[in-house]
């Protein structure tokens, strides 16, 4: 298990850890279920969420993907910053297939963003 993963789990208990956890996912790359096309645009894959929204999901380990959703299933690796920034407007849910997921909804990845340009400058 990855420090990020084992960081995101500790988010759970602990809530004074999300901003280190948001921080370091943003520097991280994570893992994403689509297909990049030739002209090289990503279609990213979307799921319905049980509220019947529709949300793009994205994951922190490749196992977690082939362990939930099988091995051939289609996936990229992409930096997390890039991602929010590529997706906005979108909701997303993170590892949406095991207990611990997390939604970020569109004016929360705004913030996300936002604050990290800040601290980028």
């Amino acid at each position: 298990m990855s420090n990020l993963e084992q960081l995101f789990i500790d988010t759970q208990t602990n809530y004074e850890l999300i901003p280190d956890f948001i921080e370091k996912l943003l520097m991280s790359d994570v893992y994403c279920l689509g297909v990049q096309s030739i002209d090289h645009t990503l279609q990213f894959r979307v799921l319905e969420t049980e509220e019947g929204d529709k949300a793009i999901p994205f994951f922190l380990s490749l196992e977690i993907i082939q362990n939930d959703l099988g091995g051939d299933v289609e996936y990229m690796t992409i930096n997390t910053r890039q991602f929010f920034e590529m997706t906005q407007g979108a909701t997303l849910v993170l590892n949406p297939t095991s207990e611990l997921s997390k939604e970020f909804q569109p004016e929360e990845i705004q913030a996300i963003l936002e604050i990290d340009s800040d601290h980028a400058h």
